[in-house]
């Protein structure tokens, strides 16, 4: 009986909720292996590489492992492609539903002057960055496909700049447009949401080895001596911190964390009702170009929660300032781990959705684009933060080179390793950077979902050149308007 019940569980097809819970179970204890995995070996906890990367990628080897001499898939690929695809805007909503941290930090004058004058910088500089990668990516897919692979879209190569600069997750939603449009088709299906993970997954492996060079190079250049322990504490975590006199108490009727999830949630549900609302109205009028704009709301659904969550946010207080609620519901302290939590195991998720073996000859373009993606990523952003960061440009250059081939996590890891106390404005500068470039970065997701459209690469690659020249003439207006002069 044990044996057909075991056989019958691996033979479920992938829709099975069966199947799905497993999936899910099984990403938790990746986690928890590669925890242990990453505290235990010298090797990984001197890589800098996060644990969620470590649990994917072990969970990818162990998946191509029994795929390829037991001949079924360990995980559900549905239920793969739901966590990375909810849990994107469930961490984007929480984050956006913080009220501000309770904690004070001082700064002295100069360094508010120095953080006040990076952080519009800091958003031009992570977009062109992202613009930079999407202009090597599309010219070497270009040059790829009219010499070696003809049947390759030649706009594919615009994904370095979301695989890289802005991870998995939106690797995934980008993939998940393409792949509705079918304009990787030449692969199989999903052959675009395999191509924007598998940049993602060399896009950490960028993060991670050539960031523990540059850092090493960088310390012996200031005299730092790197001391990595694990152990640390992390920082002392107080009841004012989870619990402030004027929000609602840990648990009386219902769990305070418990309303955090409900609140999520609820933000979370009135965003996909706003998106089907949307596709109805667009489908209604007949248009083909909104028509065609369907898949594009549904695969960018997380900045639409993002601004939901905005709007609920001012709400909730409006109703507090006016008396008629009299408790803060939103707690930073427990938003902060949904969205650590959501994210974490969003990143396990995608690594594991990666195919290795149905790349076939994907695997020239990935790598070629990779390649170069990464070199120019390095000498760019070293450029641009010299010039920008005049006083903690080795900071803030290993703060965004880690953003832009990973996630914002690891730029921070990265930064920390020579700057252990954040007394440099880095830190501060590549958080709000990150909240100035979603405002920044919204034309560039949408020229992305259409880069591959047939007609279109070369409006795009023009209005994506374009808007480079003038980010970077902002970020450079100082040491032109001095040339001029001169």
């Amino acid at each position: 009986m044990g044996t057909s019940l075991f056989g019958g569980l691996l033979s479920l097809e992938n829709e099975s909720l069966s199947f799905g819970v497993i999936t899910v179970c099984a990403i938790c204890v990746l986690v928890l292996i590669a925890n242990i995995i990453r505290r235990k070996i010298p090797l990984f906890r001197r890589s800098l590489m996060p644990t969620a990367v470590i649990a994917g990628l072990l969970g990818l080897v162990i998946k191509e492992i029994v795929l390829a001499t037991a001949g079924f898939n360990i995980f559900s690929t549905v239920t793969l492609g739901a966590i990375v695809y909810h849990l994107l805007p469930i961490g984007f909503i929480s984050l956006c539903l913080r009220e501000k941290d309770n904690y004070t930090q001082t700064f002295d004058k100069n360094r508010i002057k120095i953080a006040n004058v990076a952080a519009a910088k800091s958003g031009a500089l992570i977009i062109s960055g992202y613009l930079m990668q999407g202009i090597v990516g599309i010219t070497l897919s270009l040059l790829i496909s009219l010499v070696i692979m003809p049947e390759l879209n030649p706009g594919t190569g615009i994904m370095l700049a979301l695989g890289f600069g802005q991870g998995p997750q939106q690797a995934n939603a980008t993939g998940y447009i393409w792949d509705a449009a079918r304009y990787m088709d030449a692969w199989g299906a999903g052959s675009a949401r395999n191509f924007g993970l598998t940049i993602s997954a060399l896009g950490f492996l960028w993060s991670s080895i050539p960031g523990i060079i540059l850092i090493n190079l960088i310390a012996k250049k200031k005299g730092v001596t790197i001391k990595r322990n694990e152990f640390e504490k992390s920082g002392d975590v107080n009841s004012y911190s989870i619990e402030s006199p004027d929000e609602i108490p840990l648990s009386e009727s219902i769990d305070k964390f418990s309303l955090q999830l409900c609140m999520v949630g609820g933000v979370y549900l009135l965003t996909i009702g706003i998106v089907i609302g949307l596709e109805m109205i667009f489908r209604f009028s007949g248009i083909t170009f909104l028509i065609d704009l369907v898949p594009t709301f549904w695969g960018f659904i997380f900045m639409l929660g993002a601004l939901v969550a905005l709007c609920t946010k001012a709400i909730l207080r409006r109703l507090v300032k006016t008396g008629i609620m009299h408790r803060k519901y939103p707690n930073s302290y427990m938003m902060n781990r949904i969205s650590g939590a959501a994210f974490d195991i969003s990143i396990t998720a995608a690594l594991c959705l990666i195919s290795l073996t149905t790349l076939g000859t994907l695997w020239i373009p990935v790598l070629v684009v990779t390649t170069a993606g990464g070199f120019a990523t390095i000498f760019f952003v070293r450029k641009m933060c010299n010039h920008i960061y005049k006083d903690y440009e080795d900071e803030a250059f290993l703060a965004f080179y880690g953003n832009l081939t990973g996630t914002i996590a690891n730029g921070m890891i990265l930064a920390r390793e020579i700057d252990k106390d954040f007394k440099t404005p880095a830190s501060d500068d590549l958080v709000k950077g990150g909240a100035a470039g979603i405002v920044l970065g919204v034309p560039l997701l949408f020229l992305i979902a259409q880069a591959p459209r047939a007609g279109n690469l070369w409006w795009v690659t023009g209005a994506i050149v374009i808007y480079f020249l003038i980010l970077m003439g902002y970020l450079l207006k100082d040491k032109l308007f001095k040339r001029n002069n001169a």
